[in-house]
């Protein structure tokens, strides 16, 4: 046995050192190219919308004439006037007179123009292509009938 005043060291254990082996620089290689045909080709994702198409001009409208869509086109109608077809009136004695239109677009004047003997008048209808026109062709028929009066 031992003795009280003597220790033991522990048991030395010995591992082996390990071995030192350097790292080299390896590349990794790349990888061999594929066959186009062999690989399906993956979608393109963007991060925007895709440009729009480029417009081009529109080709150029043109109207047609009012004759080629079988409109009818009138003259510019000149307004009458008035003043002097009432003085004109007055002067031919007439007793009454009417301005229509008709339907067709048309103007009717009509007017009442005393005969030879009192309470008896001569009626003269005038139809025309504008009211201007037709007072004009009413009050010429009217100037000749007061005319041809006894």
């Amino acid at each position: 046995m031992l003795s009280p005043g003597y220790v033991s060291a522990p048991p030395v254990i010995s591992y082996p050192a390990p071995a030192y082996v350097p790292q080299q620089n390896r590349v990794p290689a790349m990888p061999a190219p594929r066959a186009a045909a062999a690989v399906p080709a993956r979608p393109l994702v963007r991060a925007k919308a895709p440009d729009e198409p480029i417009r081009s001009r529109p080709p150029i409208l043109t109207m047609p004439s009012p004759e080629q869509l079988g409109v009818v086109v009138r003259s510019a109608e000149t307004a009458p006037d008035w003043p002097a077809i009432h003085a004109r009136i007055k002067e031919l004695g007439i007793v009454s007179f009417h301005m229509g239109s008709l339907p067709d677009g048309r103007a009717c004047f009509t007017c009442w123009v005393p005969r030879g003997q009192p309470g008896l008048t001569q009626r003269i209808e005038v139809t025309a292509a504008n009211e201007a026109e037709a007072i004009r062709l009413g009050l010429e028929r009217a100037g000749q009938s007061r005319a041809s009066r006894p």
